[in-house]
């Protein structure tokens, strides 16, 4: 990894968040990430796609902390790779804007490059929260820690398990693997991890680094179905057939269980 030309001993982390109307959750996103403590920089850029509520008024309240451009983007990937591309770290992530990071997440993650400089990505749990901030769905939560207890790409062919608000990876690898593929309308972070996958086996990292949130208005809560159909279709670019039959009993399984329990939460 390149270091920091301002403090050669100091290494950077960009973290990208993109946005669009957010109100509701960008303050909570954006002090997760810069209430981050430990010996690294950084460089936070969130892309607003030119949002109409008081999403880039909030924003400002945090003054040059944060580079932030406001204009119309296609779509959330055009956001993101264009985030990444402007992005100067050592260590490149991103962070939606309903998601948030857990205290000392970033500390963490730099400790585990450290320890594996031959690494160029990582993957760490990650908590499902609602709403209101609180831990959901905890099942959810134990089956992903399970099946990415240890890494296997033969496993990740036929089963999305990684997190993506727990991800994080090196200039050099994205460099490797980028764009984000706008093809995808919901299952773009998966295509990432495939990508990463055939050029370096991950550093697993078994703390939670970051809360992904499910609310009413999130992609993986409407467009579930679609999501999980593309991760299928993915899977397919990259795995065998018998690696494509079980991602599609997964895919059959997971779409039932979270259609379950919608049904239930709705009941209540």
């Amino acid at each position: 990894m390149s270091q920091n030309s301002e403090n050669p001993g100091r290494k950077r982390i960009s973290v990208v968040t993109a946005v669009l109307n957010g109100e509701k959750y960008i303050r909570e996103t954006i002090n997760s990430v810069l209430q981050q403590e430990g010996d690294f920089e950084i460089e936070y850029i969130i892309r607003d796609g030119a949002s109409t509520d008081k999403t880039l008024e909030i924003i400002r309240e945090f003054g040059d902390r944060i580079i932030v451009v406001s204009e119309k983007d296609a779509s959330p990937q055009e956001a993101i790779n264009k985030g990444l591309d402007m992005a100067t770290g050592d260590i490149l992530c991103w962070l939606n804007a309903d998601d948030r990071f857990e205290e000392n997440a970033l500390s963490a993650v730099l400790d585990e490059f450290n320890k594996h400089p031959e690494k160029q990505w990582l993957y760490g749990r990650c908590r499902i929260i609602d709403q209101d901030g609180t831990v959901i769905r905890k099942f959810v939560t134990l089956y992903k820690n399970t099946m990415g207890y240890f890494f296997s790409q033969n496993v990740l062919l036929c089963e999305n398990f990684i997190n993506q608000p727990s991800t994080f990876w090196t200039r050099q690898i994205w460099e490797q693997s980028q764009p984000l593929s706008s093809k995808y309308k919901a299952a773009w972070d998966y295509h990432l991890w495939l990508k990463m996958s055939a050029i370096s086996s991950p550093i697993v990292v078994r703390k939670y680094l970051a809360n992904f949130r499910r609310h009413p208005g999130s992609i993986s809560e409407t467009h579930y179905v679609k999501q999980f159909k593309e991760e299928l279709e993915i899977g397919k670019i990259y795995g065998s057939h018998w690696h494509n039959f079980i991602h599609n009993l997964n895919r059959l399984k997971t779409v039932w269980i979270y259609s379950l329990m919608n049904k239930t939460r709705a009941k209540n």
